[in-house]
């Protein structure tokens, strides 16, 4: 199911994928790449360059309309073209010959609305936190929202529209378990009539091949898949459910037959890090442009179960070693996205592109947050989207207003030459290890606690593993329900 990299040649001719597209970002007005889960903007000569993509015309065709058109040496354009070519064949996003697949076009809708000035660029739809698995890392609350709190598809789609209307690109469908909604079908045919990407976070285990057809069909644009780990014995101990594995490989192999976009998911930690040669052998085995080797954040299941989980520095140094050979081996094959941990580190990450920035999160039950562990603040409040417009709730709610900006910085963030780069880091980090949310992360080298932060890391990653707290609906403390028990 591997594929070998894509080499732009003259006689090459060059087509999107199912997956990518050229899209007219009306809010914004402007064009951009939508691919999975990035929007790529570009500049006239790309617009240029990628008018004349379509899997008919070749490079040396496309370099000879293009040098009559702005009266420059052939040889010069061909040049120029075929590296910007490569560079998106190299992210996956580009084919020999037309795809097979077509996406659906912009619905009329979708190009009518108005310019809305720095509006999100993704919303994450939590469509329920029902799920089949029982990940002791989940980012889910401990106060799982139950079912019948659940927003309907037509709420959803009204979401979606809003969403659209005021800048947002991709969609993320997650949960939980999303597959578990009954109504799946009709939620995502308002996300593409909304124009929105379709990602779909899953960890697989319930997708039948036909129920994925029928999503592809409706124009489900691409699947991310999770993966616990890929040596059984250890996925089934992480996520508490049997047989993942096999199951995961199937439905990976039927998104590639289907010309969906998939990403392999790999939150890493303790009990996984030692198979990550592993995970990037699955990942090129079943055929995926991306992988995700994320170490996990403690906060929510991850902070009850911080000891069973954290890696010693040296396991996690040498994940970087892995990932850096394996980018270079893999060039244009696979492409990674590489979230280090931050026990380790010495600068923190800008939490989700920086606090009311970039995403809106969106509960089950319709609470529409800045980040999805924001309910571990205290004193914050948020907006439900049955009571507001999304788009005053981005620009006025009082939880994205919270830690937007610079105002609320303390030093050295205030001080800071990187306080535009990292945003602050991440609050929930913050409020957990020094009690303080608006404290500078103390992932962050110039942190206070920085040192007492790297230290529990490591003290904690050196004892004995204890048992996993699992995720399960009602809390950490609750009695267990399974998944049977829960209202459908």
């Amino acid at each position: 199911m591997s594929e070998a990299r894509f080499i732009v040649a003259p006689e090459s001719k060059p087509a999107f994928t199912r997956y990518s597209r050229l899209h007219e970002d009306v809010v914004r007005k402007r064009k951009v790449i939508l691919a999975p889960e990035r929007a790529y903007e570009l500049d006239p000569i790309g617009l240029a360059v990628l008018g004349h993509v379509d899997g008919l015309a070749s490079v040396a065709e496309i370099s000879q309309r293009l040098a009559q058109s702005y009266s420059a040496p052939v040889e010069v354009i061909q040049t120029d073209v075929v590296k910007l070519l490569q560079g998106l064949a190299d992210k996956r996003l580009l084919r020999d010959g037309p795809d097979a697949f077509s996406p659906p076009p912009l619905s009329q809708m979708a190009k009518s609305y108005a310019p809305f000035e720095r509006g999100p660029a993704g919303l994450l739809a939590e469509l329920t936190h029902r799920c089949p698995l029982q990940c002791p890392y989940c980012s889910n609350p401990l106060d799982l929202e139950r079912a019948n709190t659940e927003l309907t598809s037509g709420e959803w789609g009204d979401v979606f529209r809003q969403a659209a209307s005021i800048g947002a690109l991709q969609l993320h469908l997650s949960g939980g378990e999303p597959t578990i909604r009954r109504d799946l079908e009709e939620i995502l045919a308002h996300a593409v009539d909304a124009g929105l990407y379709t990602n779909l976070v899953t960890s697989a285990v319930l997708l039948t091949r036909e129920r994925l057809a029928h999503l592809a069909e409706i124009g489900l644009d691409h699947v991310q898949v999770s993966v616990q780990d890929v040596v059984p014995e250890s996925s089934d101990h992480i996520s508490g459910y049997e047989g993942g594995v096999a199951k995961k490989r199937d439905v990976a192999r039927w998104a590639r037959e289907l010309g969906l976009g998939l990403t392999i998911n790999a939150p890493i930690h303790r009990q996984n890090v030692d198979h990550l040669p592993q995970i990037i052998d699955f990942a090129v085995e079943v055929g995926a442009q991306r992988l995700e080797v994320a170490h996990i954040q403690y906060y929510a299941w991850a902070e009850v179960n911080r000891a069973a989980l954290i890696p010693t520095r040296e396991k996690f140094l040498a994940t970087v070693g892995i990932v850096e050979e394996a980018k270079k081996r893999l060039q244009g094959v696979l492409n990674f996205d590489f979230v280090i941990h931050d026990h380790y580190a010495s600068r923190p990450k800008a939490c989700t592109g920086g606090w009311g920035r970039s995403i809106m999160v969106v509960t089950p039950s319709g609470k529409a947050l800045p980040c999805h562990a924001a309910q571990t603040l205290p004193g914050l409040s948020f907006d439900n989207v049955r009571d507001r417009p999304l788009g005053e709730i981005w620009r006025d709610g009082a939880a994205f207003q919270a830690f937007r900006g610079e105002e609320w910085m303390q030093e050295p963030c205030r001080s800071c030459d990187k306080r535009g780069v990292d945003y602050g880091g991440c609050r929930c980090q913050a409020l957990a290890v020094t009690g303080d949310a608006a404290a500078t992360d103390p992932a962050c080298h110039r942190s206070a606690h920085h040192e007492e932060f790297a230290a529990l890391g490591q003290n904690e990653s050196l004892l004995p593993a204890p048992p996993f707290v699992y995720r399960r609906l009602g809390g950490a403390e609750r009695k267990e329900k399974t998944l049977d028990q829960q209202p459908a």
